[in-house]
């Protein structure tokens, strides 16, 4: 495969530099950790990675760039997924992914114009521009990603581990700029220069204009264009040119694909009627006209190629249910209102749509909660089963150890009612009496003959359950012993205690001493409170309590069919959430071609949302934009 000459000098420079870059980022976060008294609680953590920094760091980055040099545009290798495989994102994954955003931005911060070369030289190499992806394979998230696996490890929690990441994080930022600044003289060398100097027009992933999001923008602008074009002699006859000036200016976004524009043209007509009538339409931005036009924008702007069958459907949809209100002579707002509605549930089932692959694990992710509590119910129920036939502490091991988490782990799996599960209770009877010790010969003879459709009945359902190969086997070699001891016990007419069973008596007398009257000393005596020892709390945060409130806020509101910017994975992606659990608690987000499926827990998806990494698609509707234009317009 044919490598760019200047990609392979890049990649030889980074890594010619790898070592010293290593040591750099080392001095330096060992300096700041020594000079920052508030770091100091961070310097045993940091004590403990330091020797083996310099060779992890180097490890970590060295296969990525070497794939990078023979061609490769996406050196950091992804796990495969198969279809419907899901991606779970926990809150500990969001702390690791808010880490590394954390370092990308400062580094981008740092070099920004250098990047932004790059970007272009990559986005070159990819022959065009990839929906909802940054394409520069050198990206700052390359590196920091590298610095946030290099100083994780089990003597850190989450936390621990995310301000020890953000000390460092300025070390690394400030060791990357000479880097950077190297790779775009490479560029400079190769005359490559001119052509990824250009800047493209601003990003959407931010707010174009910071009064977007102030209520009351629309009525204010309505104002003051009535105050301006007051005189009756400069109104032109037919209709408003204050919403004729607001309709251009939203047909005229740079956002809207011709498709959507034409959809939304056609709604003209509709709109100048039923302003006739409605004085409210032009004074508030609620209304539902606007939240119809907003939402349409909105869902399309998702979909990079106007080809795309979903987006073609949606808009013949909306096609067929608009010519109600484009022939109407006196629409009304009601009519928009229940346009809207019907919109909102035709994106939602075309979303839907889009979690059939992952039908099967979703169920199972909603039923995961209820594990602790089934396995809990089933070991009591074989405890009580094992005390009534006396079995062994062996066989009551092996019902709790591996007998209880596989019918619960099914359950989870496949949902209680399956007939697999079905199947594994049915044989917990007959697996019970198995294991009970026999007296006589002829008990055992009889158990030997059962022994055969048993096990084969077992192993029948180990299959649909898709054990790990390891957990199949364990667990009937742990069987098979259990029937051999259970057949070579020697029978001499009465059941033999054995040695490891417990004593019942003595298990009676714990049982009845939980209950009985020793404890009530302490239930009901007076107790001084003086004398009681202290325990320091601390008083409740005002930014923490403020931002769980922003957090769960923003999370009530989502719903299924939006478009979003999500940082996952060191990469920004453009993904749709097309699964809400019924608790709230599990959202499922699906990327543009359907080949990344990530479910993010409550927790995980508000820490993206606090640190920036997660964020609707359009942050100010396609009104608001076009609002703050003709506010802009005003002001000049």
């Amino acid at each position: 495969m044919s490598v760019h000459p200047t990609l392979r000098a890049m990649t030889d420079l980074l890594l010619d530099e790898l070592p010293t870059l290593a040591r750099e980022v080392l001095e330096s976060t060992q300096h700041a950790l020594q000079s920052q008294p508030k770091l100091f609680a961070m310097q045993e953590a940091w004590a403990r990675r330091r020797g083996r920094f310099l060779s992890e760091f180097q490890d970590e980055l060295r296969p990525q760039l070497e794939r990078l040099r023979e061609g490769d545009l996406n050196p950091r290798k992804m796990a495969s997924s198969r279809p419907g495989q899901l991606s779970l994102v926990d809150e500990h994954q969001a702390l690791r992914d808010v880490g590394v955003g954390h370092v990308a931005q400062l580094c981008q911060e740092a070099s920004q114009q250098e990047l932004f070369q790059l970007g272009n030289f990559f986005t070159g190499l990819h022959r065009g521009p990839v929906a909802g992806r940054d394409l520069n394979a050198l990206r700052p998230a390359l590196f920091a990603r590298a610095l946030v696996d290099v100083l994780a490890g089990p003597d850190l929690n989450a936390d621990q581990h995310f301000e020890l990441v953000r000390a460092a994080a300025p070390s690394l930022a400030a060791a990357l700029v000479p880097r950077y600044q190297k790779l775009v003289a490479l560029m400079e060398d190769a005359q490559l220069t001119p052509m990824v100097s250009t800047r493209p027009g601003q990003e959407r992933r931010r707010s174009l204009f910071a009064r977007d999001s102030q209520p009351g923008a629309l009525a204010d602008w309505h104002a003051r264009s009535q105050v301006i074009h007051s005189r009756p002699q400069m109104l032109p006859k037919g209709g408003d040119p204050m919403l004729d000036r607001l309709y251009e200016r939203i047909l005229a976004d740079p956002s809207l694909a011709a498709p959507v524009k034409a959809q939304l043209a056609r709604l003209q007509v509709a709109v100048a009627r039923l302003s006739r009538d409605d004085a409210s339409l032009l004074r508030n931005e609620a209304h539902p006209t606007w939240r119809l036009i907003n939402a349409v924008a909105a869902y399309c702007s998702g979909f990079h190629d106007a080809q795309d069958p979903r987006l073609v459907e949606f808009l013949r949809f909306l096609e067929d249910q608009t010519g109600a209100l484009v022939h109407a002579a006196h629409p009304s707002s009601q009519q928009f209102d229940y346009l809207l509605r019907l919109v909102d549930a035709f994106i939602a089932r075309q979303a839907r749509e889009r979690t059939e692959p992952s039908k099967e694990a979703l169920a199972a992710l909603e039923r995961e909660p209820h594990r602790g509590t089934w396995l809990k119910v089933l070991r009591e129920q074989l405890d009580e089963q094992a005390r009534r036939l006396k079995l062994s502490n062996s066989a009551r091991r092996f019902l709790h150890g591996r007998w209880a988490p596989l019918v619960a782990g099914s359950m989870v799996k496949l949902g209680s009612d399956h007939a697999v599960v079905q199947r594994l209770l049915h044989w917990v009877e007959p697996l019970l009496d198995s294991l009970r010790e026999r007296s006589d010969g002829v008990e055992k003879e009889q158990l030997r003959r059962s022994l055969p459709p048993l096990v084969a009945g077992i192993e029948s359902l180990l299959a649909p359950l898709a054990l790990a190969d390891e957990q199949r086997k364990g667990l009937l070699n742990d069987l098979m012993a259990l029937h051999s001891r259970v057949l070579s016990a020697r029978g001499d007419g009465q059941a033999r205690p054995r040695s490891d069973a417990p004593d019942e008596a003595e298990v009676s007398r714990f049982v009845e001493e939980r209950d009985s009257e020793h404890a009530s000393v302490f239930a009901h005596a007076q107790v001084s409170m003086s004398e009681l020892p202290t325990q320091p709390l601390p008083l409740p945060h005002a930014g923490e309590s403020q931002q769980r409130t922003e957090s769960q806020l923003w999370l009530d509101g989502l719903r299924i069919g939006g478009w979003f910017h999500l940082f996952c994975d060191d990469n920004w992606s453009t993904t749709q959430l097309v699964w809400i659990g019924e608790d709230r608690q599990l959202f499922l987000f699906v990327d543009q071609g359907g080949e990344h499926r990530r479910s993010l827990t409550a927790g995980a998806l508000a820490k993206l949302y606090l640190n920036g990494l997660a964020m609707y698609l359009e942050q100010d509707g396609l009104l608001e934009r076009a609002v703050a234009t003709l506010l802009q317009d005003l002001d000049r």
